[in-house]
This record gives C-alpha cells, sequence and structure tokens, in this order.
C-alpha cells in the first residue's frame, strides 16, 4: 500500500486487500468489495450534486452504480498530507462494453431504457427549479463554425489543414444550417415522455459488463460526471452514433439499438426525426473546428488533418445511413 495514500485510505471504514492502477485513478480491493479512489475533477458542489442525484437513483432500484461514499467524518472529499482532493466510488467487476459484439450493445442498451425509467422517476420527485438543457445548441455553434471560417479567410499563406477546411466548409455549413431551421420546433416540442435527468456521457466506457459463475450477467453503470436534466434521447443519440460509427455506419445496429430502446422506452415517429436532426449535425466538423481555432496555429497536429480527411472519407457512409433512417422513420407513427 502506498505509504503517500495511506492517510486517505485510513479515512473511510474498509479494509483495503490489494490496490491497483487503472484509467487515472486507483481501484481497491476490500473487504466491503471493489472501489474507486480518483483525484477530484469537478467542484464540491457539483460533487454533493451528484452525490444526491446516485442516492436517489438507488432509491428507485438502480443500484449498479459507481455512487459517492462518504468517509468516516460524513464527507465526501477527502485530502492527502499535501491538501489534494481526491472522492471514493463505488466500482465493478466487469469488461466495458465490446463494441463489436451485439450481445454486449444489447446489453448497454437495455440497460440505458431502464436507467431512463429510474431517472425520470427521480426527476418528476423532484422540485422543478432544476435547470432543463437545451435539445440542441445548433445557433451557436453555427455562429462559431462562422468565425473560424472568417478566421481562417484572413490568412495570408494557409497550412495542409486549413485549405482542406475551407475547401470541405461550405458542404458542412450548409448541413448545419438546415439541422438549425429543421430542429428550431423541436425546443417548444413537448418532451414529458423523455424528460429527466440524462447520463451525459454513455458510451461503452460507462457500461461494464460482468458474466457470474452460473452465467447471471450484471451490469455497471459508471461515468456519471456530465448528467443533466433534458430530453433523455440526446443520451440514446450519443451512444448510438458511437457504436454505429464502430460498426462502419451499418444500419443494421443502428436499428436494432432503436427497437431495442424502444421495447422499453417507446419511440414515436417524432422521436426518431428528433434523432434524425440531431444525427444530421456535422457533431465532428464542429468539434475538429474548436479543436483547431483553440489550439496554437504555428503549427497544426497531423492528427488534425487525419481527423478531417477521415471524416470526409466516411461522408458518404454516413448519409446512406441517415437515408435508411429517413426510410425507417416514414414506416412509424406519429405520437
Amino acid at each position: 500500500m502506498s505509504e503517500k495514500m495511506s492517510e486517505v485510505y485510513g479515512a473511510y471504514d474498509m479494509e483495503i486487500h490489494q490496490t491497483m492502477r487503472g484509467r487515472g485513478a486507483t481501484l481497491l480491493m476490500t473487504d466491503k468489495g471493489i472501489y474507486q479512489l480518483k483525484s477530484l475533477d469537478t467542484n464540491e458542489s457539483r460533487l454533493n450534486a451528484e452525490y444526491l442525484f446516485k442516492e436517489k437513483l438507488c432509491e428507485q432500484g438502480f443500484t449498479s452504480i459507481d455512487r459517492c461514499i462518504k468517509n468516516t467524518e460524513d464527507e465526501l472529499v477527502t485530502y492527502d498530507r499535501y491538501n489534494n482532493p481526491y472522492v471514493m466510488r463505488k466500482f465493478f467487476l466487469g469488461k466495458e462494453c465490446n463494441v463489436s459484439k451485439i450481445d454486449d450493445i444489447n446489453i448497454a442498451v437495455d440497460n440505458l431504457a431502464r436507467l431512463h425509467i429510474a431517472c425520470r422517476e427521480v426527476f418528476n420527485s423532484t422540485e422543478k427549479d432544476v435547470h432543463i438543457r437545451s435539445n440542441g445548441d445548433f445557433k451557436r455553434r453555427n455562429r462559431e463554425l462562422k468565425r473560424v471560417r472568417n478566421f481562417i479567410s484572413k490568412q495570408k499563406s494557409r497550412k495542409e489543414f486549413e485549405n482542406l477546411y475551407m475547401k470541405s466548409y461550405d458542404y458542412f455549413y450548409k448541413k448545419a444550417l438546415m439541422c438549425e431551421e429543421r430542429f428550431t420546433p423541436y425546443f417548444s416540442m413537448d418532451m414529458s415522455n423523455h424528460l429527466g435527468y440524462c447520463h451525459g456521457t454513455y458510451n461503452h466506457h460507462s457500461v461494464l459488463i460482468n458474466q457470474e459463475e452460473g452465467g447471471n450477467i450484471t451490469v455497471g453503470t459508471i461515468n456519471f460526471d456530465k448528467f443533466f436534466v433534458g430530453n433523455q434521447l440526446m443520451d440514446l443519440y450519443h451512444f448510438m452514433r458511437k457504436m454505429v460509427e464502430k460498426s462502419k455506419y451499418n444500419f443494421d445496429v443502428m436499428q436494432k439499438i432503436l427497437e431495442r430502446y424502444g421495447n422499453i422506452c417507446p419511440l414515436s415517429k417524432e422521436d426518431i426525426e428528433y434523432i434524425y436532426i440531431l444525427y444530421c449535425y456535422p457533431e465532428k466538423f464542429y468539434k475538429i473546428s474548436n479543436q483547431y481555432i483553440n489550439s496554437p496555429k504555428n503549427w497544426i497536429s497531423p492528427k488534425m488533418l487525419e481527423k478531417l480527411n477521415k471524416l470526409i472519407e466516411d461522408e458518404e457512409d454516413k448519409e446512406s445511413l441517415l437515408n435508411e433512417l429517413n426510410k425507417y422513420k416514414s414506416q412509424l407513427k406519429s405520437i
């Protein structure tokens, strides 16, 4: 056991048998189960909100989450001898969801749907003074895209990345404007069926799957750092986008995810339209633009050029996928 961390470990009512490093944190095997100790990377107010949210989730029966653990002084944050803050969370055995295995994807989708049901119950039982995140912020994003374009257009000598960016800009910006125009009605759309707490970053890294002896499967849900209140279909979109990209834009994977989720949380034609518009938005182009404008311009990382080239190469496959999604949407019933 690290002598440096012994004071932090000693602040918790547990006997530690083994420690190991993993993903920027320390895993602890204890007499009370598996825990994760990690440097505090948010403010204490946000951590306290996370603690209360997760406790309410557990009250709803959704208990396999990385709930925050208080120390013997009834505090969420523990400081080492150098005044560095740490937080302890419950953790789990298991492997991350395998994006190439449909069984793992099915487990993760079922888990997300059940999580959303519990999250809606938590939201419905709380005071309604919480901030509800907008369904999208395309207008702001599109202004930022124009700012990047204007900045590059003023450069007297452009690097390879900047030349390729300008060549592809009009295509992606046109798509971005289309999404802004089509999405506007959904800001006032009745979200009652999907309004509630959202995970915020639900992806294959957030799901730990463990097959126990006897064949029972347990699932742990982690990484709630960016939880918020809003339309839960944003969680579904982000998870599905990752899975579809990993499958090289296979529509069968997208359809199975939508239908699997819909078996637990029914989806209407309007819900698919909502997801369709989110998926149409050139998310990666926006992220590359943001990365460029916030990085030094005297040297542009070759990785950024590689990402932009890959984005352009994948666009045809993405368009084919969206066409299939549009056909699928037309077959569904409205609200």
